[in-house]
């Protein structure tokens, strides 16, 4: 029986968190994110993936969520918030695009020009205030915020 030592070292193949690829995240403002990462982390429609230098080729749609960008300078985690959009994975480059992507510091903007939009929108007049609650609270929970009672 052979037992592995270090004097085989790891195949090409396989990735480890020294080696990058390159990164661009793009939405239909632009560039959001362009470098080299050593690791990304997705929300896929079939749920959260990670992507390391060398990875297998494929394509992906992506769902609403974070995505988790680890640059190769081995700073803390960026975080991008995506509408949903396409990945495509190639071994030394990931492209992500989205219609909507915004930078962390950015979300709380977001929210804002989401919620006057909505309430400027010709079926905001058409709800009755049961339905007007009902969606309130669903946008309440899914941008986790607890509902406030008005001043």
């Amino acid at each position: 029986m052979h037992a592995h030592t270090s004097a085989h070292p790891r195949p090409d193949f396989i990735a480890n968190a020294q080696q990058t690829f390159g990164l661009t995240v793009v939405s239909l403002t632009g560039a959001q994110w362009e470098g080299r990462a050593r690791e990304v982390s997705l929300p896929g429609e079939r749920g959260r993936f990670g992507v390391m230098a060398r990875h297998t080729p494929m394509l992906s749609t992506l769902r609403e969520g974070m995505i988790l960008i680890y640059p190769e300078t081995g700073e803390p985690p960026f975080q991008l918030y995506v509408s949903g959009g396409f990945v495509e994975v190639q071994p030394t480059h990931v492209a992500v695009l989205a219609d909507l992507a915004l930078r962390s510091e950015d979300q709380d903007r977001a929210k804002a020009e989401v919620a006057k939009t909505a309430a400027n929108s010709p079926m905001a007049t058409s709800l009755t205030d049961a339905a007007y609650a009902q969606t309130h609270a669903e946008l309440m929970h899914h941008f986790g915020e607890s509902p406030r009672a008005k001043p």
